[in-house]
């Protein structure tokens, strides 16, 4: 049995990728998961992770036509949490960030001031997202080829439904979310406090990442990273991830200036495993979160089931766009 049947296994009905985004997958779940020994999945957090790491690996899992810019629908507002009505529009800084810290304040500002209507129940989630990934052992990238996938999904709001297509047709499947405490409710109403916040993520990961904090944290960063690219959260609550990021060990803002698919944007990383740089990549003007990369930062090599790789510094892994995340009355519906 290999990696990707383990995690069908353990990931319940939830709907898993098409043949030829395995190797997306499997990039992904191996760079997460190096820094950490094999550990027995005897309890319940053990086999939360394990489907939290299948989300956080694939993002959505259906391919369809690509469309370019990041659309996020939040109408009305903003309305936080406690009722209390904001600014219409975030008062945006003028000056670049000076470290990560800053610029994962500027971002948590502009969270907590942006519209917001909180979804119906009865209510979807879609999200679309644009993975470009190599084609070699493991997914890893030695010098190329690289292929992009377009992944479009909805979830719903109650946690119980993923939809996506399939041969062409919506097939709607339902979601084994809820058994490990990831559903919408649960994050929509985790505390508005970066520290009461990083203590719940830490509680969720705990034992994951070679035991070390270090290693922690760098689990913890690509679970903040996934819940905020995955999902339209209130803006409290976004704020606090945001804050939450910046309390981390080793999150650094990138000098160097990146580039998404022609477009500016500011990038804060963590280095995993000493030679992959996993960057969430922020718009510089409305400091929202518009995609993530991640950078070989030394040379490197891998051993995969399918190979190994001898994987070059500087060589581009994962490029991620997030093109559109909507809330919408039923699947299929992208506005």
């Amino acid at each position: 049995m290999d990696d990707l049947q383990i995690l069908r296994a353990l990931g319940g009905p939830d709907p898993v990728p098409e043949l030829d985004s395995e190797a997306r997958a499997r990039n992904a779940l191996l760079a997460l998961a190096q820094a950490a020994p094999a550990m027995p999945a005897r309890t319940a957090r053990r086999t939360r992770w394990a489907r939290l790491g299948w989300r956080i690996a694939v993002p959505a899992v259906a391919a369809a036509v690509a469309v370019g810019g990041l659309v996020v629908v939040e109408t009305s507002g903003p309305v936080t949490r406690d009722g209390q009505v904001g600014p219409v529009l975030p008062v945006l800084p003028a000056a670049k960030p000076a470290n990560a810290a800053e610029a994962l304040g500027y971002a948590a500002d502009a969270a907590a001031k942006r519209r917001f209507t909180t979804p119906r129940s009865d209510q979807w989630l879609y999200l679309e997202t644009r993975t470009t990934s190599g084609k070699g052992p493991g997914g890893f990238v030695e010098s190329g080829p690289y292929e992009s996938h377009t992944g479009r999904v909805w979830r719903s709001i109650d946690g119980k439904q993923v939809a996506i297509y399939k041969d062409g047709k919506l097939v709607t499947h339902p979601s084994a979310m809820m058994s490990f405490g990831f559903d919408y409710a649960t994050l929509a109403n985790l505390p508005p406090d970066p520290d009461a916040v990083l203590a719940w993520v830490r509680d969720q990961v705990g034992g994951i990442g070679g035991g070390t904090r270090d290693g922690e944290d760098g689990i913890a960063f690509a679970t903040i990273n996934a819940i905020v690219r995955d999902n339209l959260l209130p803006p409290a609550v976004e704020s606090a991830l945001f804050r939450a990021l910046g309390k981390l060990s080793g999150v650094t803002l990138v000098p160097d200036a990146v580039n998404l698919d022609g477009r500016p944007a500011i990038a804060v990383a963590r280095v995993q495993d000493g030679w992959l740089r996993d960057e969430m990549l922020l718009d510089p003007e409305t400091y929202r979160l518009i995609g993530e990369r991640a950078v070989a930062i030394a040379d490197h090599t891998t051993n995969a089931l399918d190979g190994s790789s001898r994987i070059k510094k500087g060589t581009i892994q994962r490029l991620l766009v997030r093109n559109a995340a909507v809330i919408v009355d039923a699947p299929g519906q992208t506005s």
